[in-house]
């Protein structure tokens, strides 16, 4: 606790507080000012990294003002364990979600007018409901917390429009008192949540994003080989997470480290709920365990002696890098952040960014299959075969004509279920408890070999067993031959609400295309962090906020100190292998040209010259000396994100070169030459 920390108005009072409810004798950096400014009733916002304690900046004041504090929260998950940790200190907290039946939601929100808690977690979707704004202007409001608020900016990495109308909100409600927090907010995102949030003037509070413990390392890597042999190495230095891009280079990577007996568990949004929670139940048990998973990863997470964070695919913003890593070294003992790098992951990047903001061919060609019908309930996958997409562009175009109010789609699983329970299965009783509670239920509702349709909910109010466990008790008398069961559609039913052509609907796409923007800045931060040769540490402080001057040694990063982790090349998939000759013909005039512009480009970029082009691919455009899109495309090795980056500077060389009077080669490369090694 800093000597200046005694000055703050109600100091006592919070520091009381803190020992009473929470068990703690002293504030974090930067606590103490925050809640000293929230409980003045001045507004606020916050930005810590992960681990530094921004919860305590609304839990705290929550409990020493009078009335209500509403949380907004975007994770069901993790709302669910911020209360139960606070219901386990003896504190007044409930969340109020879509995981709650009608009745109960109901029940919490009398409750919240009365009184009788102190904290409620919501989701921003929960504004969307008319009965529980009236029933929050009922309620004393004491507090309106926003959590992970760089949410609410198209700047932050991870914006979502529900948080977009909690400004509106506000301004309804009129709290005497706002608290924005994330750990994740660049100076530009700060101002993008005041602006939304119609602040004003708010106390800015920047802190804790210094965390000496934490080694910064980038290594480069050539390939797969090199990223699986290092995650090894890593892993002798205790418990670590494995961030991955994809959930086929989690599953991978997890394999080889089974391979290599180091207790690593799988995460992924793509495992059941079940299968996650476990994975997450032995992460979190074992003192040696690492964890390969995408970013579905984390959130809650608070296992204090991670001692290393490896990135195998770059991140998409600096923010979600320094949020992930800041799960390591909690204890504040030595540990490292490593992102293996290798600069075709920036390609890959690019190319999920594009996928998520897909263009208005796209839109239009989804909008000629959908206006014709009332509803499609055959999967995204069927879908984008039609219109010749990827099931991802196709997500991301659908939720744009949801937000739109163009479409409408069902939950995931939602309809009902055929159950028949057959006459021979009567002869075997189930051992599972559940399974046999379910099968009470259904006995009592029809006669055997007649099916009953019923919604999971009222399956699971029926017989008394949350959703989960009726699902797992279904497929139990499945496999047993007692019962048959029909699921409902697994995916998402789209509902068409509007039947006009793609001119008269009016979607505006010009926020898409913002967005896109901005999401390929922030991965160019996040290469440049990759690719900067002063210090690590400072490149952070900076982003974020904190002036630090990059003269000095840090101590605490590659660049500063030199490496601790060398890549190992990876080892010849075999003795013989294919090597690509260059083509027989192709344009000098354009082959020096491009070798030219290649390397300035490399040296403007600070990249190596292999990274723009491969010499393969330079002469085989200099053969093929493409102007358009469609010629460039034709050569291996390009790319759409190539082409939208380089295209015109290429097709200008190429068109010089053919006005001078070379002529494309059809044939870019002659046939592959076998050399044995």
């Amino acid at each position: 606790m800093r000597a200046v920390s005694a000055d703050l108005p109600y100091f006592s009072e919070m520091l009381a507080g803190l020992k009473k409810h929470f068990g703690l004798d002293s504030f974090r950096h930067g606590q103490a000012e925050v809640i000293s400014n929230v409980i003045s009733g001045r507004n606020a916002v916050v930005v810590m990294p992960t681990g530094a304690g921004k919860s305590l900046c609304y839990q705290l004041p929550a409990m020493l003002l009078d009335g209500v504090t509403v949380v907004v929260s975007p994770l069901i998950a993790l709302m669910q364990d911020q209360v139960d940790s606070l219901q386990a200190r003896g504190i007044a907290a409930t969340y109020i979600n879509s995981t709650l039946s009608d009745s109960e939601r109901a029940n919490r929100q009398q409750r919240m007018r009365q009184g009788e808690y102190k904290l409620v977690y919501v989701a921003p979707e929960r504004f969307r409901s008319e009965g529980f704004i009236n029933a929050l202007q009922e309620a004393r409001l004491a507090l309106y917390a926003i959590d992970e608020a760089h949410c609410i900016s198209q700047w932050g990495h991870d914006f979502r429009p529900d948080y977009a109308m909690l400004g509106q909100v506000r301004k309804r409600l009129r709290p005497p008192r706002t608290v924005a927090l994330t750990a994740t907010a660049t100076p530009e995102v700060r101002d993008d949540i005041v602006r939304v949030l119609l602040m004003k003037d708010p106390q800015v509070s920047v802190a804790g994003f210094d965390r000496p413990n934490l080694f910064l390392e980038v290594a480069t890597v050539t390939g797969d080989a090199d990223k699986r042999a290092l995650c090894v190495s890593l892993a002798e230095e205790g418990s670590g997470v494995v961030y991955c891009n994809t959930r086929k280079q989690a599953e991978v990577i997890h394999e080889h480290l089974v391979k290599e007996d180091v207790p690593a568990v799988l995460y992924h949004a793509g495992m059941e709920d079940d299968a996650r929670r476990k994975a997450q139940e032995a992460f979190m048990s074992k003192p040696n365990s690492v964890a390969v998973a995408t970013n579905a990863f984390g959130m809650g997470i608070d296992k204090p002696d991670i001692r290393f964070v490896a990135h195998a695919g770059i991140p998409k913003a600096v923010e979600a890098y320094y949020q992930e890593i800041g799960r390591a070294g909690r204890d504040g003992n030595p540990s490292r952040a490593v992102l293996l790098f290798n600069h075709a992951d920036v390609f890959t990047q690019e190319r999920l960014i594009q996928g998520n903001h897909p263009p208005e061919t796209l839109f239009v060609d989804l909008w000629n299959v959908l206006r014709n019908m009332d509803t499609f309930d055959r999967g995204v996958h069927l879908l984008a075969g039609q219109v010749g997409a990827s099931e991802f562009e196709v997500s991301a175009a659908l939720k744009i004509l949801e937000r739109q109010g163009a479409i409408s789609r069902a939950g995931r699983g939602e309809g009902r279920y055929g159950i028949t329970v057959q006459p021979s299965g009567m002869l075997h009783q189930p051992r599972s408890a559940e399974a046999k509670a379910l099968l009470t239920a259904l006995n009592s509702g029809a006669s055997p070999g007649v099916k009953q349709t019923m919604e999971l909910y009222l399956l699971s109010r029926k017989c008394g067993l949350d959703e989960e466990r009726v699902r797992h008790a279904l497929t139990l008398l499945e496999r047993s031959a007692i019962v048959t069961v029909q699921r409902p559609f697994s995916g998402r039913s789209i509902s068409v609400l509007k039947h006009d052509s793609w001119s008269q609907l009016g979607v505006d796409l010009s926020r898409l295309r913002e967005q896109e923007r901005n999401a390929l800045l922030l991965l160019k931060r996040m290469t440049d962090y990759a690719y900067t040769k002063r210090c690590r540490r400072a490149f952070v402080l900076r982003y974020f906020g904190e002036e630090v001057p990059f003269s000095q040694s840090c101590g605490s990063c590659d660049v500063c100190v030199g490496p601790k982790l060398i890549a190992r090349p990876a080892k010849a998939a075999s003795a013989v292998s294919n090597v690509r000759a260059l083509p027989e013909k192709y344009s000098a005039l354009a082959a020096e040209e491009l070798k030219r512009w290649r390397r300035e480009l490399s040296q403007d970029l600070g990249v190596p010259s292999f990274i723009i082009f491969n010499d393969a691919t330079l002469f085989a455009l200099a053969a093929a000396l493409p102007t358009t899109k469609e010629e460039f495309l034709a050569v291996k090795g390009t790319g759409e994100s190539r082409w939208e980056r380089f295209g015109p500077r290429i097709s200008q060389i190429c068109l010089m070169a053919r006005a001078s009077g070379d002529e494309p080669q059809v044939a870019a490369f002659v046939p592959r030459r076998r050399v044995r090694r």
